[in-house]
Order: structure tokens, then sequence, then C-alpha cells
């Protein structure tokens, strides 16, 4: 067809289509008449490209007069994507953008909403969800997929708890349909045969497919846990990684994003997706995708590619997802996943990561987090942190030996000592500064030192200050301890308030102490008798005549000084008329609220500390003063000092110079009980202290990736943090503050007991009492703790127990019934042995005669032979006598014809008148002759006739014993068929007994077996008795089949003899017809026995 006729065709249609939709006289339609036409054409029109003009024609309607289109045209839409769209491709995809327009709604849609509305339409019953599934499964073509994928998301956005019932109830491929679309697109020549339709797009068009698939996961499994299982075992895991793993991990772009948010939605709050993802072996896979080469022995170090790395902004939200996802996975302590996490190298990647690179602080902050939850009482992890060494980075700037700048290894360290530096000095890759990953940092610390009495010990005992003549002091990284690092941060203070400092460096130095010695007096006591010479305090504010100064005395030292620097900082801001104060001012109140946290926590249930801490009277003033203080003073500080004075008067039980009659009055006169609970009410109410939350400090995707751009790296401040107290303490404290409240209004001496109260050594037995009372109370708790732990596991036993018993009872009352029930069938097969046995003892008789018949046969078979020799001597001896006897009787007749010629001879001459005397004796003679040879013929014909009737004599006698013979062979062979009948009966039941016998020994060794698990002694001997009988029956069966198998082989070779027979008689059967034959040539008579015999055997033939 040319392109002339082509137009001319298309023009003709067009312009029909254009007459059918204008009307009657060219009169103007309405929209809701064209509407209506068309929707009529769909429902009518029996061919297809008429249906998809209409459906086209509904599509551009749908823009402007969407409520008329779906008011009319919503159902025949939902028809023509059940039964048209799977077989045309350009109807599919108008039908699909119709209806998304249809149910396309506002970003907060009203309840009138025409979107809601025509989506409820749609999902009114499942079958058009149904059929959507389908045609993205199906459908050989990009845009009906595409199409589909995007009106699904649409549909699960406006309804997703209708929709995803929908697609959970659909029928295969259903869920199948949507993940096979994250399958890559086969290498050409080498697709698989159930993805022939699939492999026909191009590899951009499967990945536009798949990205939009991957918009779609999370809405479909939002709020859906049953749906996320679904979606889970069908492989979603493996897609999801291989698409992350073809992607290049976090350096790929959005759509390892994507990937990594679909992860994300199948495993918050699922714990059977993590433990499935646990159990696929995904866990060691996740070092792979932040770039960690996982599996790395301990004493391998991490490569440079791992530890200098570009950081875009989109590497940076992918490498925070995949640490949301551990932390999703950790859950809490004591889960499988924890140690899931050290072996599969993921807690290693994340120290690498947090302390030995150069990711941004976000990442780093994030990273140290998600170590927190892994670490916490997990000796495993806790053991790797102690043992690993780690190279961290330091950033320099552009010299003669880097020209460039960039990062500098420092030499190995361990990892605890990098992670006390990093809180305490900040991170050494950003210049020192990341308040967020220095609080992270004081997180993860408290979990690797939480039930992990070995770091705490090892780290307290390195609390010595390095010596003043330190070697390494010229290096830019001096080699020191942990505990060195917290003593220096610890105690070194600026000499005065004009000079600048980090606050945080004192902040994080008390609570990384803090840390060490809560809930351990062990702790507390290793802290106290840390000391320190007077000309070792460096720049700290003791200066003490004496040699050596305990570690309560220099914080309280510090803290004195701390206090007249904050006093200084006010009285100079009031001077200057400054109405907020000096920045100075709030760094140094940062730092008393540090000493104050470390002070509360070491002196809490620790009456030594207290006594050590009131040894000095001038170390009780500096509590007092800040709680009278009415000006110029943080609320922190006073409600801090507030309970400090309690924890001192609720503990002091060691005798000293400052008792709980002493403080009393201080608490009641001076400072008054309204006035004390005061301060730590407003202490509570402060926002600084309510803003403190268990995860404030963990962040996740825009805070991450807003903390590592340069502006957020410029200041602190930009960042809008501060950091005054960390979670413990503020958990600690709100536990404690009612009974520090509850302590002021007891009287001292109704704690103390009676007895004057200057009584030391009183004083001092009550206390040591009291301390053993607290020991020994300490060890009921415990005890009654394990009592109780070892009481409900008994109970669970107990309770195990009896349910075993139970089962096994009702299996022991089942088993005694299927063993009556056996021993039952062993007696009836008893008796069919029995009864076999006898019939065998038959057969053996049967046999034996079966034997001496044989033998009879075997002499018959000789005497046969004999015959036979006999008869043929005999024949030969007839055929000669024959022969001679037919010589003579030639002769005979040749005498007498001569005899008769002479006699006309001599007739003849008597008639012409006599004979001569020569021929008389002629005639004589030769009548003589004729005479004797009568007598020789009769002779001949007595010795035929003699033959003859020996012959017959002999052939009778042996016509006789072959008629016995085979009367005997009939009925040999009877018997022998009789016997193979019996043998095979005895072999149908030797069968079955073998089955029975087995089924029967089984449930025996299942019942001998249970029940010698779950019973005494008897059911036990029935087993044995049972096993007993079954061996017994065994052996007899085995017996039986040994003689039948005899029997059978006697059976077949006299069954070989009985042919060999057989095939004797046929010979001399043949050989006594042929004699037959050969005496009626001769002219000798047969009897008519003989010739009946003869001629049924012809018949026979």
């Amino acid at each position: 067809m040319s392109t002339t006729q082509l137009t001319s065709l298309f023009s003709s249609r067009l312009s029909s289509a254009y007459n059918q939709l204008r009307g009657d006289l060219g009169a103007p339609q309405t929209a809701t008449e064209t509407i209506d036409k068309l929707v009529d054409r769909i429902n009518t029109s029996a061919a297809v490209e008429d249906r998809r003009t209409a459906v086209l024609g509904l599509k551009g309607l749908s823009r402007d007069w969407k409520e008329d289109v779906g008011a009319r045209a919503m159902i025949p839409l939902i028809a023509v994507l059940e039964h048209d769209a799977p077989f045309d491709v350009e109807i599919a995809k108008a039908a699909l953008e119709s209806l998304m327009q249809l149910c396309e709604t506002a970003e907060k849609p009203a309840k009138d909403d025409l979107g809601l509305k025509f989506t409820d339409v749609f999902l009114e019953n499942p079958k058009p969800l149904h059929s959507l599934l389908k045609l993205l499964s199906a459908s050989p073509s990009f845009y009906p997929r595409f199409y589909s994928l995007q009106y699904l998301s649409q549909l699960l956005t406006s309804r997703p708890s209708i929709a995803q019932s929908y697609i959970m109830s659909a029928p295969p491929p259903g869920v199948d349909g949507i993940l096979s679309v994250l399958d890559p697109a086969p290498p050409p020549g080498q697709v698989p045969p159930g993805q022939a339709q699939t492999a026909q797009l191009g590899g951009g068009a499967t990945e536009m497919l798949r990205n939009e698939a991957l918009l779609l996961l999370p809405v479909m499994l939002a709020g859906n846990a049953d749906l996320q299982k679904i979606v889970a075992f069908s492989g979603a895991f493996e897609r999801l990684f291989q698409i992350i793993d073809t992607e290049g991990g976090v350096e790929g772009g959005i759509v390892v994003q994507d990937a990594l948010t679909v992860i994300g939605g199948l495993l918050r709050f699922n714990v059977s997706n993590q433990n499935y993802f646990r159990e696929l072996s995904l866990i060691p896979t996740i070092p792979r995708i932040i770039g960690f080469p996982s599996p790395l022995p301990a004493d391998v170090p991490t490569p440079d590619e791992f530890a200098l790395q570009y950081w875009p902004e989109q590497k940076i939200y992918n490498t925070g997802l995949v640490l949301g996802l551990i932390r999703m996975l950790v859950g809490g302590p004591g889960g499988g996943n924890q140690t899931a996490m050290v072996t599969g190298g993921v807690t290693r990647c994340l120290l690498e990561l947090s302390l030995a690179s150069n990711a941004p602080n976000g990442i780093k902050s994030q990273a140290l987090n998600t170590l927190t939850p892994i670490l916490l009482s997990s000796p495993a992890n806790q053991d790797l942190l102690s043992s690993l060494l780690v190279s961290p980075l330091v950033a320099v700037h552009a010299d003669e030996e880097h020209p460039n700048g960039g990062f500098v290894r420092i030499p190995n360290k361990p990892t605890a000592v990098a992670l006390v530096t990093s809180v305490i000095e900040g991170d050494f890759s950003a210049g020192g500064r990341g308040l967020r990953g220095r609080a992270a940092g004081v997180n993860m610390f408290e979990a690797y030192v939480s039930g992990n009495d070995d770091a705490r010990i090892g780290i307290l005992s390195s609390m010595v200050a390095p010596p003043s003549d330190n070697p390494n002091s010229h290096f830019p990284d001096q080699p020191q301890s942990a505990g060195s690092l917290i003593l220096s941060g610890l105690l070194d203070l600026p000499q005065s308030s004009s000079d600048s400092f980090d606050p945080y460096r004192s902040l994080f130095s008390c609570l990384l102490l803090a840390h060490l010695i809560r809930n351990s007096e062990h702790a507390k006591k290793l802290a106290r008798e840390i000391t320190i010479s007077s000309g070792d305090t460096g720049d700290s504010a003791i200066a003490d005549d004496e040699d050596k100064i305990s570690l309560v005395q220099l914080v309280v030292g510090n803290l004195m000084m701390a206090s007249r620097e904050q006093t200084e900082c006010v009285n100079r801001a009031a001077k200057e008329g400054l109405t907020t104060g000096l920045p100075e001012e709030e760094d140094w109140t940062r730092v008393i609220v540090g000493y104050l946290v470390l002070l509360c926590t070491w002196l809490w249930d620790s009456p030594k500390t207290v006594k050590e801490f009131l040894s000095e009277s001038a170390n009780l003033q500096v509590l007092i003063q800040p709680i009278t203080q009415t000006t110029g003073i943080d609320p922190l500080v006073q409600g801090l000092s507030a309970f400090l004075l309690g924890v001192c008067y609720e503990f002091n039980r060691e005798p000293g110079e400052i008792t709980r009659a002493t403080l009393h009055p201080i608490l009641h006169s001076r400072i008054g009980p309204d006035q004390f609970v005061s301060r730590m009410a407003r202490l509570r109410e402060d926002p600084r202290f309510r803003a403190v939350q268990p995860d404030a400090f963990d962040t996740e995707g825009s805070d991450a990736t807003a903390a590592a751009t340069p502006e957020g790296e410029t200041d602190e401040v930009d960042e809008g943090l501060e950091l005054w107290f960390d979670w413990a303490f503020v958990d600690f404290w709100k536990n404690h503050y009612y009974t520090i409240q509850r302590s002021i209004a007891i009287d001292p001496d109704a704690v103390r007991g009676s007895g004057p109260s200057d009584d030391g050594e009183t004083a001092a037995i009550i206390m040591s009492l009291r301390q053993k009372l607290k020991a020994q109370t300490d060890e009921v708790v415990q005890l009654q703790s394990k009592l109780e732990a070892l009481t409900k596991e008994s109970r669970q036993e107990k309770e195990t127990l009896v349910n075993e018993v139970d089962s096994l009872s009702s299996q022991i009352a089942a088993l005694s019934s299927q063993l009556q029930e056996t021993t039952n069938v062993r007696s009836t097969l008893e008796e069919e042995l029995f009864n076999i046995r006898n019939e065998f003892e038959s057969l053996k008789g049967i046999a034996s005669s079966a034997e001496s018949t044989k033998q009879q046969l075997e002499k018959v078979t000789s005497e046969l032979a004999t015959l036979k020799d006999e008869h043929e001597k005999a024949s030969s001896e007839l055929q000669l006598s024959k022969a001679s006897s037919k010589s003579r009787e030639t002769k005979l007749k040749d005498v007498e014809s001569k005899l008769k010629e002479l006699q006309e001879k001599s007739l003849k001459s008597s008639e012409s008148g006599g004979s001569s005397e020569a021929d008389k004796k002629v005639i004589q003679e030769k009548e003589s002759e004729i005479e004797q040879l009568k007598r020789s013929l009769s002779e001949i014909e007595s010795s035929v006739e003699a033959t003859k009737s020996k012959s017959n004599d002999e052939t009778k006698d042996l016509q006789e014993k072959l008629t016995m013979s085979e009367e005997s062979l009939t009925n040999k062979e009877n018997q022998f068929k009789e016997l193979q009948e019996k043998t095979d009966s005895l072999e149908k039941k030797i069968e079955e007994l073998e089955t029975k016998l087995k089924s029967a020994s089984s449930a025996s060794a299942e019942s001998n077996e249970i029940g010698g698990a779950g019973t005494g002694a008897g059911a036990g001997g029935s087993g044995k008795q049972a096993k007993k009988r079954a061996a017994e029956l065994d052996n007899k069966v085995t017996e039986l089949e040994k003689s039948l198998q005899e029997e059978k082989t006697k059976r077949e070779e006299e069954s070989k003899e009985h042919e060999d027979l057989l095939v004797l008689l046929d010979e001399l059967t043949a050989k006594r017809n042929a004699d037959k034959k050969k005496m009626k040539d001769s002219g000798m008579d047969v009897s008519e026995g003989e010739e009946d015999d003869d001629e049924e055997e012809e018949e026979e033939e």
C-alpha cells in the first residue's frame, strides 16, 4: 500500500470519527455528550482501534473534566485495563495515564477529594489491582510496566491499607512480579526462559523500571509487618544488595540511597526480618558497602584507600543510611546480632571509620553512636576494642614537608586511647573540632566500660601523670595511656580567665571518669588511692606542702579555682556594664558543672569518699556558698551543689570531724529545707537539663550531611549545639532526686542509732556493722535473684519434664497396646510357622519318595537301553533271514519253473514216442533238488516263524515296559506339579510371614526404644522378650528359606532328568514305529493295538 493510500485511509477514518463526535448538522456538543459517546464507543465498538481512540479522547478530557470523566468512564477504563491492556500497548498506556489523572490527589487531600473518590472506585474489589499486577509482570513493553508502577505507588499513597491487603491476596506472581523488576537485564544471548519478555527491554529501560520499583517499595511496605515478611522472604534482600554492589556501594548515587531506604523499611521494627537478615549471612557484606575490606585480620592495618576517601554529599547520605541499618540490626543489648557484628567485621569497620579516617564529623558521630549499642554488655566487642590498634589521622597545613597539606597518619595506638583522645582533645582530622562526635564518644565509652571491670581497672591504674622528663614530649602526638589523658584533662586549667581554653576538655574528662567509677565501689576505691605529687600538678590550683595529694582533693581544688574565675568574670562584666555576661563566664560554669557531676557520682553510696571529701572543712564551703548566693551564679551550679551536699549528709557514715550532726544545722538553719528543695527543683526544670535525652546526639540523614559541609565545620556555634550533661548522669539524678530530698528531713541520730554522739568508738563499730550489713544485704539480694532465677529455671524444667512424662506415658500406653498386638501377631505367626514346618516335613517325605522314583526311573532307563540293543540285534537278524528267504524263494521259483519246463518236455517226449534215459535222469535230479529246496524252504519258514514269534514276544514285553514307564512318568509329573504348587504357596506364605515379621520387629524395636527411655523395668523386659521372639522367628524363617531353596534345586534337577527320560522315550517310540513299518514292509503281521498306537502317534505328529 502506497503512502498516498495510507494518508487517504487515515483521513477518512479521522473524518468519520470526527463526524460521529460532532453530531447531527454540525451542532456543537457539550463535554458531557462527548464523554458519553466515547464511553459508548468503548462499551460497544468491536474494533480495538476505535476503543483505543476513545480512551485517548477520555485521557485528553480528564485533565479539564475530571469529575465528569471519572463519574462516567471509570468503570469502562477499568474494563479496558482488564481485557484490552494485556494485548495492546497503546491502549494500556492511555488507560493507565487516564486512571492516574483521575486518581491524582492533592498533597494533603480533603475528605471529598475527587482523587480519593475515584481511588475508592478502583479499589472497590481486588480484581482491578490484580490485573494491574498481572500487567506489570506480563507486559513485554516499557510503558505499561512503568505506568503500572507509578499507578501502584499512587494507590498505595492514597489508600495504603486496602491496596496492601489486595497485593497480599494477589495470585502469582503477585509480590514476585514486583520484585522481578529489580532483577538486572541479562546479557544478549543469555536470556533465561522465564524472562523472555523482560529481556526485550534495553538496559536503560530496565534501569528506569528498577528505579521506579525502588520508589514504590517503601510506600508499599510502610506499616505492614506481614507484607514486609512476604517481600523479605521472596528474595528482596538479595536483589537489593546486588543492586548496591552493582552501583558501587555508598559511592553510588540516588539508586543506592533508594535501595538502602527499602532495606530500612524491611528491617525497622520487624524482628523476624532482622533475624532472617542475619541468617542470610548478609551482615558480613555491610563493611564492603562502605568500602572496608572485610574480613580483615586484626594484625593487618587498614588500607589507606579506606582511611582517605573523598566524601561528596550523596556518599555521606548513603553512609548515614548504612549506619542506620546497623543500628536497626543491633537492637537491644544481648541480642544475637551483637556477636554477628564482631564476627562479620562490622565492629572494626565502624571503629576505623570513626577513629582513623577522614570521614566528616557527622559520619563519625553516627558511627560512634552505632558502636554504643554494639559494645553494650557484649564481651566479644569490648575485647576487640581493647585489643585493636588503630592509626588516627592528623590534619596538616601546607608546608615544606607537605606542600599540598592533607593528612598524616599517627603511629598505631590502642583503640581505647584513640577514643579517649578524640573525646578530650577533639578530632585531629577536623582540627580538634566536632562536639557532636565528642559527645557520641562519651556514650560509646560508657558502653565500653559497662560491665567491663577489666577495662575499668586497666584505665584507672594508668591514671598517672607523665614524668617531667618525658622523652616523647617533643613529638606532636605524645604516647600516653587512656588514664593519663583523662587525668591531664581533669587537672589542667588555665592560670587566668583571660587565657582561651576549651571548657569541654575538663567537662568530658569528668564525664569519662564518672563512667569509670559509677556503681562500682572498687573503682571508687582505686580512684581514691590515686595520689599526685604537689610538684606534678602542673597548672592546677592546688599548692600544698605535702608530698602527695589525693585525686579527690585535686578535683575539689580545681572546683574552687573555677568558682573564683567564674566570680571574677561576673564582676568584670558588671564593671563593664554588660547585661549578657562575658563568654568566659559560661565556659567556667561548664567546668564547674563537670566537677560537680563527677563528685556527685563519686560520693554517692561511698562513705569513705564522703569522709575524705569532708576531711577539709573548706570543701564544705565550696558547696554552701553557691546554694546561698542569690545573684551571679548559674542555677545548674546551685542545684548540683545542693544535691552534692545532700549526698554528703546521706552517706556520711564514717567517723570524722564533720558528722551528720554537724551538717544537720547547716541544712536546716543556714540554708533551710525550702531553699534546699527549691535549688534542686530549679535544676530539674532547667531547659538545659530537660533537653538531655538518651539519643540526643544520634543524628541521621540531613543532620549528618549538614555537619559534614564546610559551612557546618566553620564553627561549633553554627551547629546550635551545647552540652552540659550526658544522659547517664541525668538518669542517675532523676532516680535519686527524691531520696536526697527526703534525707535532709531525717534526724541525724535516728540514722546513727542510740548512744552519745561523741562516742567515736561506738560510731566506728556502728559504721563497720552498717558496712557489713550493706555487704550482706547486697549478697542476700544477689542470692535472692539467683534463687529466683534458679527457681524459675527449675519450675520451667519441672513443667517441661511433666509435659515430657505425660507425652511419654501416652506413648507408652500406645506402644503397650502395639506390643500386645505384636505379641498376638507373633503367636499366630509361630503357629503358621509350625504348620509350615509340618508341611515342609511332608514335602521332605514326598521328596524322598521322588528320589526312590528317580532311582526306579534310572533302572527302567537302563533296561530300556538293553532292550533297545536286543531289539536292534533282532531286527538285524530278521533282516538277514528275510534276505536269505527271498533268495531261496527266488531259487525255488527258478527250480519250479525249470521243473515245469522239464515236465512239459517229458510230456512232449512221451507223446512223441518216449524220452531218453538222459532226460529221465535229469528230471529225477531236478526233482531231488526241488525236494531239497522245499525242505530248506520249510526250515527257513519255520525259523522265520520262530524269529517272528520271538520278536513279537520281545516287542510286547517292551511295549508293556514302555507303558509302565509312561504311566510312572505321568504320575511323577503330576506329583512334581503338585509339589511345585505347594512350593509356590509356601513361598507366598513365607513372604507374607516375612513382611509381618518385619513390621512386628520394627514396631517392637520402636516400643523397646521409647519404652526403655520413659518406662521402668517391666516395659524394658517385655521389649527384650519381644526382641528374642523376633530373633527366633527370623532364624526359623531363614532356615525355612534355605530348605525351600534346596528343595527348589532338587526339583529343578528332577525336572531336568524327567525331560531327559521324555527325550529317551520319544527316541524309543520313533524307533519302535520304524521297526513296525519295516515289519509291515516285510509282510509280517502286526497286532491291532500296535497299529492303533502307530495311528495315534501319526495323528499326534
